[in-house]
């Protein structure tokens, strides 16, 4: 059965101001960590046009699908996914607004900032059913519009995903595992694959850490990021799975660890 190396990653976008991190003094230490942990399949949130370029040129070897812009004015992110042409085949692709109105770029729920997904299917083979992939990022401020997100990604799943040999969600959702969003994902069918390898939640235990390498001392600020899958007509598994915690410090990849998942289809 196909094995995938599947890696979820906020890579902090290129034009923001992060002082010793601005993305041109970390943009060679975050391509060298993508090139290192060699994913071949990536949901990127915040990514701009900037990192886009950086990709384009310094990591070669990938097919991207930019997505639907999100954030309320310019420079705009993207929820990108990068995939090894080798492994994978596009065979299609949908994307939404995280709204009451997701066919239009638009906000809902007291939202700080307008959100999307991007929705991608890639066949195995000739015939068979495709792995549904979906990449999002929801809000850091309302906890109505990350609830509300997640039940409208998987009311839109249930729909655009039928017959699918199996279902990946990456992203960075903004909310820890024991809240409301992972429990609609969980109620869902959705299984997380950190604790499907056997990890366990702790106070040790964070992906986001605003370019100190140290867990940020707030709410919602542990495991944000999650790599959630779930069976369609053929099995799904995760085999490992790892938080990437390299850097180089003062330097990092970016303000949160990237999460890679090897999953068996």
């Amino acid at each position: 059965m196909p094995t995938l190396r599947i890696m979820s990653f906020n890579v902090r976008g290129s034009f923001v101001n992060d002082g010793a991190n601005v993305w041109p003094a970390r943009a060679a230490l975050n391509v060298s960590t993508l090139k290192r942990h060699a994913p071949d399949l990536v949901g990127f949130q915040e990514i701009q046009t900037g990192n886009l370029e950086t990709y384009a040129r310094d990591w070669n070897g990938r097919r991207f699908e930019r997505g639907p812009q999100y954030n309320n004015r310019e420079p705009f992110c993207y929820p990108s996914v990068a995939w090894d042409p080798g492994k994978l085949t596009l065979a299609s692709r949908d994307e939404f607004w995280v709204s009451e109105t997701p066919e239009a770029y638009s906000a809902s729920w007291e939202t700080a900032c307008i959100r999307s997904a991007q929705l991608l299917r890639f066949a195995f083979e000739a015939g068979a059913p495709p792995l549904v992939f979906l990449n999002t990022h929801l809000d850091h401020v309302s906890k109505a519009a990350r609830l509300e997100g997640a039940k409208l990604i998987v009311r839109k799943l249930e729909a655009l995903a039928k017959g699918a040999a199996a279902v990946v969600v990456t992203g960075d959702f903004n909310a820890d595992p024991d809240g409301e969003p992972y429990a609609v994902f969980r109620d869902a069918g959705y299984r997380d694959a950190y604790r499907e390898c056997g990890h366990a939640d702790g106070p040790d235990v964070f992906t986001f850490h605003a370019f100190t390498g140290r867990r940020v001392a707030k709410p919602d600020h542990g495991r944000i990021d999650w790599i959630l899958l779930r069976d369609g007509a053929r099995s799904i598994e995760a085999r490992s799975f790892e938080i990437l915690r390299d850097a180089e410090p003062p330097l990092y990849p970016s303000d949160h660890y990237p999460v890679v998942a090897e999953v068996e289809v």
